[in-house]
């Protein structure tokens, strides 16, 4: 029987980086809580796609996985190349490394509630986007 931390390793490398959507059910109750919001795996596996759709070599390193209780901490990373609309931005070609942290609470050996934060900043700078605050060029560097 697989833990929640080797589910959670599956979510990543088979759902992400080897994009077998299909297995999402397999990780994930039908319905389940991200963020804020009720999801089904169907949305889950539409969000795979889109982004692979914006960067279609989209992969992720794993960084750090913990498991506490009921849940598991991952902290990850987005390694890809600008292929596709995001953010209304063309496919620019250049690159993009994005990090995100990820807290999974499990019930009955799935994810009933998925806690998902990426930094989207190193994206947009990765794609020379500029960010602008009140009309100026904004330095957050």
């Amino acid at each position: 029987m697989s833990t929640p931390t080797d589910l959670v390793r599956r979510y990543w490398e088979r759902c992400w980086n080897e994009r077998a959507v299909d297995e999402l059910g397999e990780i994930f109750h039908e319905s389940y809580q991200h963020n804020r919001s009720e999801a089904t795996v169907a949305e889950h596996a539409a969000i795979i796609e889109d982004t692979v759709r914006s960067f279609p070599d989209v992969r992720v390193e794993i960084v750090d996985i913990a498991a506490t209780g009921d849940a598991v901490i991952s902290r990850a990373r987005f390694i890809g190349t600008h292929g596709g609309v995001v953010f209304g931005i063309g496919p620019t070609g250049r690159a993009m490394s994005a990090p995100t942290l990820d807290v999974y609470f499990f019930q009955n050996g799935k994810v009933a509630t998925l806690w998902h934060l990426t930094d989207h900043l190193p994206i947009l700078r990765g794609l020379g986007a500029e960010v602008r605050i009140a009309g100026q060029v904004a330095d957050l560097e």
